[in-house]
């Protein structure tokens, strides 16, 4: 699967245009086409197999990049990024990744001080080197510094949906080898951790000799580090590390157990079995020299004393104890859900149609899904103006009209919040709208009294009903805002209205621990996988997951509730 390879070459491509001042619109094209091939879970080579007019049908991708991309699948490289490789020097793309740091930055950077590199610029930024340069202050120095850090603990971990299509498709080719009898993605992978630093491949086999031969030699491997008796460690194409880690079939499940982790959670359970005259290991739960357990999950936490406890709580934040007590959540899961609570169209930066938006929820099931295109000011969204707003709103009446309701599509908006906490539609237009959605796209570095503040002010019009993404993260990106989110938290529960967990895998917000926070004080939650293309519905695994290491139980999710409930709930809020 070469999606991942494509996508990154293209969007190294877009940052060496960026920074050699080339035309905006060129590197907006590169940029998109990396993020449909990172989005997509189909592998590109089985789109490629259908021909020119298959690639021509993706999002953003016209026929010179069609062609890239072919030349690249027949290749095994590309030409125009070889070029554009010889112009910008080594070491100014990882310089471009650091948030606030722009094209005409690096450039300066480069040309007045040499930096280069992540260490370069660490050392003329601690240096105040900087300070002589145009535009740059003591505030903006400082800035920078700590996205630096930032910058620098992403390159160690990435975000899980970024690897999920990646990771799924190793593992079939995985299940595939002669002789592997079962194979799970373990680690913090399977806990569904927001981020991951590599993955954790546990197989059960007879032969592991064999099977771990045939596994380093699997395509898309790049590098083999080490290979040994049950384990071998390689590295796939983007640097990705991959540990492969084989048992006998008897001890499969406490494999499972041993390599899903948490740390923590682990050495807690061994405790546990200490206590009772056991021996917990990666082989089964021991008494003496007899195998207790092992050869599944549930029958390793048994020989505990316990009940199975589901991979996203194993953290050690008081999962045990709650087994123990038989008091452990039952959790949401992705079946359960009905719809989606946000999507956008092309009536805003999506780049599907309402139709197709409703046929892709009817082949997942749905019952519903709310159209929530982005409202007038934000306009690098293209943000729906007041004069479109009603041609949009006859357009989705049409839709559910031709569909029968079935999905119903629900007419919303993600709507604009403005510094001061004011809205950017005027009442009447948001009372037209079925669901309302607020969120904030700007002025991030507002005082954590000031967030605290807009946001309160938003939550209160009459006519919202849910906080999107609402600290504001971009994993690896920018810092959640910094708010006082007890007291948002309170605000919420009062006024009956819901906060998101946005499952898009860049935000992954709420973050989990604030959204236990929130679910313990009987907030209701919106899962949802801000998808702007058909591909990313599939996201709503991971705000599942989210919602599940943040011990969410069904009756705390609004879309699990059927369409009627649903509707009753969007006019309850705003009586």
């Amino acid at each position: 699967m070469k999606n991942a390879e494509i996508a990154q070459l293209f969007q190294e491509m877009a940052e060496m245009l960026a920074f050699l001042g080339e035309n905006p619109f060129r590197v907006r094209a590169y940029t998109q086409a990396a993020r449909t091939l990172a989005d997509l879970e189909t592998p590109i080579e089985a789109i490629a197999a259908q021909g020119e007019e298959a690639l021509q049908a993706l999002p953003s991708i016209g026929p010179d990049l069609a062609a890239k991309i072919q030349e690249y699948l027949r290749t095994g490289t590309l030409q125009a990024h070889s070029k554009l490789a010889q112009q910008v020097p080594a070491g100014v793309l990882e310089v471009l990744r650091v948030p606030g740091v722009g094209p005409k930055t690096a450039r300066l950077l480069w040309e007045r001080l040499g930096v280069d590199s992540l260490e370069k610029l660490q050392a003329v930024l601690a240096s105040k080197q900087v300070l002589g340069l145009p535009g740059f202050g003591e505030k903006k120095r400082q800035r920078l510094l700590e996205n630096l850090a930032l910058a620098e603990t992403a390159t160690q971990r990435r975000p899980l949906g970024a690897v999920l299509g990646q990771a799924r498709a190793l593992l079939e080719q995985v299940r595939a080898q002669p002789g592997v009898l079962q194979a799970e993605i373990c680690g913090s992978f399977r806990r569904y951790r927001e981020t991951v630093g590599d993955l954790d491949f546990l197989i059960a086999t007879l032969t592991p000799a064999q099977v771990l031969e045939a596994l380093v030699r699997l395509p898309g491997i790049v590098d083999v580090e080490a290979v040994g008796e049950n384990r071998a460690t390689v590295f796939l194409q983007g640097g990705l590390q991959v540990d492969f880690k084989t048992v006998p079939p008897a001890a499969w499940g406490s494999g499972l157990q041993y390599l899903t982790g948490s740390k923590a959670h682990s050495i807690k359970l061994r405790t546990l079995a200490q206590k009772q005259g056991l021996k917990l290991n990666e082989y089964g739960v021991w008494r003496g020299e007899t195998r207790l357990a092992g050869e599944d999950e549930a029958g390793v936490y048994r020989a505990l004393g316990l009940p199975w406890i589901p991979p996203p709580l194993r953290e050690d934040n008081g999962e045990i104890e709650a087994a123990q007590a038989g008091q452990l959540p039952r959790l949401v899961q992705l079946e359960e859900v009905r719809g989606d609570l946000q999507v956008h169209s092309r009536w805003s930066d999506g780049k599907a149609t309402l139709l197709e938006l409703a046929q892709a929820a009817q082949k997942l099931g749905y019952a519903y899904l709310a159209v929530t295109d982005h409202s007038q000011s934000l306009k690098v969204a293209h943000g729906v103006p007041l004069d479109r707003v009603q041609a949009r709103l006859r357009e989705i009446r049409k839709v559910n009209e031709k569909t029968g309701g079935r999905p119903y599509l629900l007419a919303g908006a993600e709507v604009e919040v403005a510094a001061d906490g004011s809205l950017d539609y005027p009442e009447p237009v948001l009372r037209e709208l079925e669901v309302v959605l607020v969120a904030v796209h700007s002025h991030f570095n507002l005082s954590r009294a000031q967030q605290t503040r807009r946001l309160l002010r938003a939550l209160e019009h009459p006519c919202v009903h849910i906080l999107a993404h609402p600290t504001a993260r971009m994993l690896g990106v920018r810092k959640g805002l910094e708010a006082d989110w007890e007291k948002i938290f309170r605000r919420a529960k009062a006024l009956g209205k819901a906060l998101e967990i946005d499952g898009y895998y860049d935000r992954m917000d709420l973050p989990d621990t604030l959204a236990r926070q929130a679910g313990g004080m009987g907030v209701l939650f919106a899962l949802s996988t801000d998808a702007h293309q058909l591909d990313h519905l599939r996201f709503m695994e991971l705000a599942v997951g989210t919602a599940q290491r943040a011990w969410l139980e069904p009756a705390q999710i609004l879309n699990t509730r059927p369409l009627t409930a649903l509707l009753d709930w969007l006019r309850e809020v705003r009586r």
